[in-house]
């Protein structure tokens, strides 16, 4: 196993000092749940930005050009 030693501001350390009884080990354990369960979720979903550009360039692309063109028919219409 690794380590890794965290330096928290004092709200957070406080939040977990009042949450866990000022139980260190307690504290360690919700800690690096947390930390894993996050880093889980980031790892199912790593392009996360590059979903946000595709989605960013459909919006633009359906707001650009004359909407209501009866040539081709309204953009994102499914025409």
């Amino acid at each position: 196993m690794n380590y890794l030693k965290l330096k928290l501001d004092d709200e957070t350390y406080q939040y977990l000092k009042a949450k866990f009884d000022g139980n260190i080990n307690a504290m360690e354990n919700f800690v690096k749940k947390t930390l894993s369960k996050e880093i889980k979720k980031k790892r199912l979903d790593p392009n996360e930005s590059e979903k946000k550009d595709i989605d960013d360039n459909l919006e633009n692309y359906l707001k650009t050009g004359k909407s209501g063109s009866r040539s081709y028919g309204i953009k994102g219409q499914g025409w």
